[in-house]
């Protein structure tokens, strides 16, 4: 690289979330390829992952005014990012925040590219996002989506690019189990832990020994925690809030179950198949994408308890599965290595910089 490069991210906020993981790990990695790098925050001054000590977080967020009132500090206070420190491209995440982004970089000439971090289809997008975003996707110099299902939003599009999340385990899981469920995730309504609590309290009897951990914060904390005192499960379903050895944490599980109801991608499934724990997940966007049933994980409908009940007892009652279902999740799980991923985001942004 002849002369130093500039790179700005710009997002919500990074907090604990996978698009601000993301982040996190593609401003590391060119911070150490000898990038200048700034983070833009729109929403809140959050800052929750490790950064590279070289990477610079600007807060443009504003915070204490409604979005509405905040929306022309954040285009002038971009335009002038823009025109200030003129980077060689800009990376921008999530489809409301695209939308400002694209619009505030009217007439700069500088790279952009976007990326879809959910399910458009499910995550309750207005009409006013769907016609912004298909009249503007189109000017960007690419659209990241992290599945096909997607990019299949927009049949239209031309410069999209499929590129799934680059993860890493800090450690393989454990040859000895804990008698164990876990599950990772926000608790709001998308991850429905409910369903979760619900089907295990199907099985509970026949597998006494059995506990489920659920790791995440939210706002259904203390309504999950009603549900299971209800259910006399409140011994048994064990809310572990955010911990920064997650890993360590959960490699002596029996099974990983994701419940959501939509995703984007999930981190965490991904992680759990390459530290080789047998996955139970819902058939929602991505997961589908990452897992063929019954080879290295099983899938369930989303929304469907009974069907989850179903696979939870099948699972746990079969070490040959679990151990066979561990083994090729882990296998099939080399795809999205980190430094395979990685890859593809710096061939899809360094031509675009002329690198």
């Amino acid at each position: 690289m002849a002369d130093k490069k500039r790179i700005a991210f710009v997002l919500g906020s990074l907090g604990r979330g996978g698009a601000e993981r993301v982040i996190s790990i593609l401003s590391r990695d060119y911070a150490e390829q000898g990038w200048d790098v700034d983070i833009l925050l729109l929403l809140f001054n959050k800052v929750e992952y490790e950064l590279h000590p070289r990477v610079r977080v600007i807060n443009l967020s504003g915070e204490g005014q409604s979005r509405i009132r905040r929306l022309p500090s954040w285009l002038g206070g971009i335009r002038r990012y823009i025109k200030g420190s003129r980077p060689d491209v800009v990376l921008s995440f999530a489809a409301r925040i695209n939308i400002i982004v694209q619009t505030a970089c009217m007439g700069l000439g500088c790279k952009l590219y976007v990326s879809e971090r959910n399910d458009p289809y499910s995550d309750g997008r207005s009409k006013l996002v769907d016609l912004a975003t298909n009249i503007l996707y189109p000017r960007a110099d690419g659209v990241v989506f992290q599945t096909k299902r997607a990019a299949s939003y927009f049949p239209k599009l031309k410069n999209g690019r499929i590129i799934k999340n680059p993860v890493s385990a800090a450690r393989p899981a454990s040859a000895v189990k804990n008698d164990k469920l876990v599950a990772v995730g926000r608790l709001s309504a998308q991850k429905n832990h409910k369903l979760l609590i619900d089907a295990f309290a199907r099985i509970a009897d026949k597998f006494p020994k059995y506990t489920l951990e659920i790791y995440g914060e939210g706002e259904l904390e203390q309504t999950l925690k009603a549900q299971c005192r209800v259910l006399g499960l409140e011994k048994r379903v064990l809310f572990m809030g955010n911990v920064v050895n997650l890993h360590e944490r959960i490699a002596d599980a029996d099974v990983f179950v994701l419940s959501s109801d939509y995703e984007g991608l999930s981190n965490a499934l991904m992680e759990a198949m390459m530290m080789g724990l047998p996955c139970v997940s819902t058939d929602c966007a991505g997961a589908d994408e990452i897992i063929c049933d019954g080879e290295n994980g099983l899938l369930v409908p989303v929304g469907d308890e009974a069907a989850m009940a179903e696979a939870l007892d099948r699972i746990l009652g079969d070490t040959a599965l679990r151990e066979r279902l561990g083994a090729c999740a882990a296998s099939s799980s080399e795809v999205f290595k980190r430094e395979n991923i990685l890859k593809q985001w710096h061939l899809l942004m360094d031509e675009g910089v002329g690198v």
